[in-house]
């Protein structure tokens, strides 16, 4: 009888433990508000919650690279349409210093104002992001791409002297982009003996400016750079148009990942409050019992 009555207080107190520790994982969990506070709870919602947790920081990475790719190519817009519009100035002077009516003076005189053009161009050639970096030095973005050599007596005088690699950087799970064009892609390439680059281009104008002796096919050479540098500053708005495009569906994505993530691991509070009340209720009604229980003893009835 006695065995049984200390059987009977154990179960009693194993329940009470077992209501208590219940009312403490409730308790965690409205705090937390997260339906699963240890992976033994629901192992395949645990490995899921894991996954989307894992595919949402990859995807808001992807939307930083956006923004660092779409700064450096808006930049590189702008940087272009500068050089577009002294290029355009520098080929007005051209075609108006090839009038056979300008005396040596005046092309002499031309021949400077082409220099100071030169050297504009060779600034924005040697562009700067808020970073630092050189814009058209490739990989090599601590460095200034393009070195004017005063002592050279044959071109290039202006030398490329930065990396020919792009930069890709990844914006969604299967697609990439070029944040950016090396310097000799965009004002031509430098090589030994020859006038390849847009720099020495103007540069050839000038001495022949100086020269009294302006060439129309060197104009002709110009012509051609412009082409070039409108052909990269077309690829830019279209990398730009892409950035906008992928960023639009990378949000989709995050919107989509978040909500299922979050009818996944977010709690019900609501049910999670009417949950732990009647817990409550459950432990107090058993430590009452339990307390009344060890109070009888068989005197009670004597």
């Amino acid at each position: 009888m006695r065995v049984s009555t200390v059987n009977s207080h154990q179960l009693s107190l194993n329940s009470m433990l077992k209501q208590s520790e219940q009312l403490n994982q409730t308790q965690l969990k409205l705090s937390s508000g997260k339906k699963i506070l240890t992976p033994s709870e629901d192992p395949v919602a645990a490995v899921r919650i894991l996954d989307f947790k894992q595919r949402i920081e990859q995807t808001e990475q992807y939307q930083r690279n956006i923004g660092t790719a779409r700064q450096r190519l808006s930049l590189e817009h702008i940087t272009l349409e500068t050089v577009t519009d002294v290029v355009f100035s520098i080929r007005d002077l051209a075609l108006q210093g090839l009038n056979a009516i300008n005396s040596p003076e005046e092309r002499l005189a031309i021949a400077d104002e082409l220099d100071r053009l030169n050297e504009q161009l060779t600034g924005l050639a040697n562009t700067k992001n808020a970073n630092g970096e050189y814009l058209f030095a490739g990989l090599a973005s601590l460095d200034a791409p393009f070195e004017y050599d005063s002592a050279a007596t044959a071109p290039p005088f202006y030398e490329y002297v930065g990396d020919n690699t792009r930069r890709l950087v990844k914006i969604g799970d299967a697609r990439q982009i070029s944040d950016g064009d090396d310097g000799a892609s965009v004002f031509g390439p430098s090589t030994p003996g020859g006038v390849d680059n847009l720099l020495d281009i103007v540069r050839k104008m000038s001495d022949e400016f100086k020269d009294d002796n302006p060439q129309s096919a060197t104009l002709g050479e110009m012509d051609v750079a412009m082409e070039r540098i409108a052909s990269i500053q077309s690829s830019v708005g279209i990398r730009l148009n892409a950035l906008d495009r992928q960023e639009i569906y990378n949000e989709d994505i995050l919107l989509n990942m978040k909500t299922v993530l979050s009818e996944t691991e977010d709690l019900d509070y609501a049910e999670a409050i009417s949950q732990f009340n009647l817990q409550t209720i459950s432990l107090q009604a058993a430590q009452q019992t339990f307390t009344t229980v060890q109070r009888l003893s068989l005197f009670n009835y004597l």
